[in-house]
């Protein structure tokens, strides 16, 4: 039985970590996580309205000002990304919370990237309208799109649907941002309290018109509405237990005729305020 020495351990674990800082691939999400939680922090803007619509919203001004330094915030949150080695991990919380900070960073960068821009839409980040399909972000060794993160990835690998209302897409009508990333140890109650409060917004989540019988929801229902059409219960199926007691049995006792919100592709963006 071979026995080592402190003084060899020692030496094995400086190797290991010299390793470790001389290659990217060894890196985790942790300091991404922590940068972009930075970011947040400093550039997001508490809810307002654009074009009659409540909505969080981004200096995103002051955040392609800040971005002029080789040093700033967002390119040491974008080097932080670019070092993650997505393969290290697992089918986890872990990796599905990275999944979805890396979708919403990356959106803003397709953002930050053209800025000024009036929506994620516009013609100087896609000349087709269509900016889900361009390589959005390097994370490892690779580039990846918008669509590859959130079809191929996070809804291909986790079959969750709360995951398409934590994805944002830089628009007015979309889920608000949280304040905080996504954590592997709160995931599941942050994607539950995000859906709850969308659902509380009746300009863009769902409005419950009583005599006339409709409700309106979100346009992500309907663009996605495979996630949500369970066999015996549909769409209502989903969408009863995030609801208020009282909303909820209203519902459970009428029928209604669901009807969608148009989608506003303005970005949320501070300079948009009405």
């Amino acid at each position: 039985m071979k026995v080592f020495s402190l003084q060899k351990i020692s030496m094995l674990w400086i190797i290991v970590l010299l390793a470790m800082i001389a290659n990217p691939a060894y890196a985790d999400s942790t300091e991404f996580n922590r940068l972009y939680g930075d970011l947040l922090a400093r550039y997001l803007r508490p809810a307002v309205r654009i074009h009659g619509i409540s909505t969080t919203v981004f200096d995103y001004a002051q955040m392609k000002q800040d971005a002029e330094n080789a040093d700033s915030l967002f390119n040491r949150t974008l080097r932080a990304i670019e070092q993650v080695d997505p393969t290290q991990l697992q089918r986890t919380n872990v990796a599905k919370a990275f999944w979805i900070n890396a979708y919403n960073f990356a959106a803003m960068r397709l953002v930050i990237d053209h800025y000024p821009v009036d929506s994620i839409r516009s013609l100087s980040i896609s000349l087709i309208k269509y900016p889900w399909s361009k390589k959005a972000i390097r994370i490892g060794n690779n580039r990846y799109s918008l669509t590859q993160i959130e079809k191929d990835i996070l809804l291909r690998e986790f079959n969750d649907p709360r995951i398409v209302f934590a994805v944002s897409c830089a628009a007015v009508s979309c889920p608000d941002r949280t304040a905080k990333p996504y954590m592997a140890e709160h995931l599941d109650n942050q994607l539950e309290e995000n859906i709850r409060s969308l659902f509380k917004n009746p300009d863009k989540g769902l409005r419950l018109d009583r005599a006339g019988r409709t409700l309106t929801l979100s346009w992500i229902i309907n663009k996605d509405g495979r996630l949500f059409q369970d066999k015996e219960s549909g769409v209502l199926g989903f969408v009863l237990p995030y609801l208020d007691p009282d909303t909820r049995g209203w519902l459970n006792e009428n029928a209604v005729t669901i009807d969608y919100f148009r989608h506003d592709w303005t970005l949320n963006d501070l300079a948009q305020v009405d």
